[in-house]
């Protein structure tokens, strides 16, 4: 069996671009995978197409040679944007070597560990703690256990969170967008942010997961001022207070607080991450399946988390085949914890219209399909739908 093609469709997804991409073969079996880049689509898409003179007329199951090659041969090793498109080859390459076995991906890898994957869902913090409770509320009703909000006053509080809408948590919020972490903050914010999760605590009950998203917005004194805020809430996590590049200030915010910190969706492969876990930087791994390299990439990742004594939440407020092929990963580790989906109407229409055969959630878990693959089919009949969105952002 012998690549033959690879091809890129670059599909808007509500708030964000998807790259879905396909590795065809002489076999007539197609591998599928999906990469999101916010921002960078285009960029990722071209990279992906640049791999094409590497990969054509190979045996595509020579999956970890051609990681290794693809990584090592671009000379300009490392980091997310190099990264994203190995990933996507990389997946499309395990679905490939699944579908030749008739197995599910989770079974090529030594799955399953587990037959459903805990999900949490985004929850837009709204311009209130009165709002975000209500919201809390909400998620708890469509089924979720676990919730993450984008760090409140800073995100939140444009999203149409009525029901339908995109429940994405990550849009403008009172403060300005331009904030950089090294300039003054009012020192009330913080028992403002407070009053949020004390009311989506009691919104959600002591069970509800409640996890934040920080973005990597804050300095390492703020940091501190924000978790000591929180320390009574019961918090399931705070993710990324400070920026992604220094594992000396992350490691000091974990150590002078109590709740876990979660890190790692801006890491890509296991020297990306090796320092953060060897300094003890982090409780909670999230790097990007369809960014941190793929289905190889991640396994080796999430061993060397286990050899640390931390789980693993894989980012991934990505397009329904993402959250498919995290799924298939999930089933395969031991040390895994829970997942990212966005969880809203709008992504599930999305899915039900890109997949054939989506996945299912019962009691807060997604089932892991058992079909050959990913264990779903995609629908290229529906990309005419998903007309590609401009790329624009901020921190």
């Amino acid at each position: 069996m012998k690549v033959t093609d690879i091809k890129v469709d670059i599909l808007g997804m509500d708030f964000r671009n998807a790259l879905i991409v396909r590795v065809e073969t002489d076999a007539g079996i197609t591998g599928w995978a999906e990469t999101v880049m916010k921002r960078w689509s285009r960029s990722i898409a071209e990279s992906i197409l640049a791999i094409k003179s590497y990969l054509v007329g190979k045996d595509p199951t020579a999956i970890e040679n051609h990681w290794e090659k693809i990584y090592r041969d671009s000379f300009w090793v490392g980091g997310p944007m190099h990264s994203a498109s190995l990933s996507a080859i990389d997946c499309a390459l395990w679905d490939i070597l699944a579908k030749e076995h008739g197995l599910p991906v989770h079974k090529m890898l030594g799955g399953p560990t587990r037959d459903r994957v805990p999900v949490y869902c985004h929850c837009p913090a709204g311009s209130s703690p009165e709002g975000f409770a209500q919201n809390v509320k909400r998620c708890k009703q469509r089924g979720y256990h676990a919730i993450k909000t984008t760090l409140p006053l800073f995100y939140g509080a444009e999203v149409n969170a009525k029901e339908g809408g995109s429940d994405y948590s990550g849009t403008n919020g009172a403060i300005p967008r331009s904030y950089r972490e090294t300039e003054y903050l009012d020192a009330s914010i913080w028992a403002r942010i407070a009053e949020f999760f004390i009311a989506a605590r009691e919104a959600g009950g002591a069970e509800m997961g409640l996890a934040l998203d920080c973005h990597g917005r804050l300095n390492l004194k703020n940091a501190r001022q924000l978790c000591r805020a929180l320390e009574d809430v019961g918090m399931m996590w705070i993710e990324e207070p400070t920026p992604p590049e220094n594992a000396d200030v992350l490691a000091e915010v974990k150590r002078e607080t109590p709740i876990p910190i979660a890190a790692g969706e801006r890491w890509a492969t296991i020297y990306g991450v090796r320092e953060f876990l060897h300094k003890g930087a982090v409780d909670i791994l999230q790097c990007d399946l369809v960014v941190c390299g793929g289905i190889t990439g991640l396994k080796k990742i999430a061993a060397l988390a286990e050899a640390h004594y931390v789980g693993m939440a894989p980012h991934n407020p990505n397009g329904p085949l993402a959250t498919v092929l995290n799924v298939q990963f999930a089933a395969t580790i031991p040390n895994y914890v829970i997942l990212e989906t966005i969880g809203s109407a709008a992504d599930q229409r999305v899915a039900e219209m890109l997949l054939k055969g989506p996945l299912v959630m019962e009691d807060g878990s997604l089932i892991v399909p058992t079909g050959p693959g990913w264990g779903t089919t995609v629908n290229p009949e529906a990309f005419s739908r998903f007309p590609s969105l401009p790329e624009s952002g901020w921190r």
